[in-house]
């Protein structure tokens, strides 16, 4: 988690963990939502985002490694 600052507001945000990120990213779209950010890799999880057919915004994650 990364400190918003005084300025930002509150949100919140829904994460779900796969097992395979390419391949519930490429559901998610088969199923009409939209890819707001494609799948990436950061040290620990290959994450994507989505919007779905109402705008509700959540990504997935799938552990790539073992946080120390």
């Amino acid at each position: 988690m990364i400190e918003a600052g005084d300025a930002a507001p509150a949100t919140w945000t829904v994460d779900f963990r796969v097992d395979d990120t390419d391949a519930a990213a490429t559901r998610a779209a088969q199923l009409g939502d939209a890819v707001v950010v494609q799948p990436y890799d950061t040290p620990i999880f290959r994450q994507a985002v989505f919007a779905d057919r109402e705008g509700a915004i959540f990504s997935i994650s799938q552990l790539r490694m073992r946080p120390s």
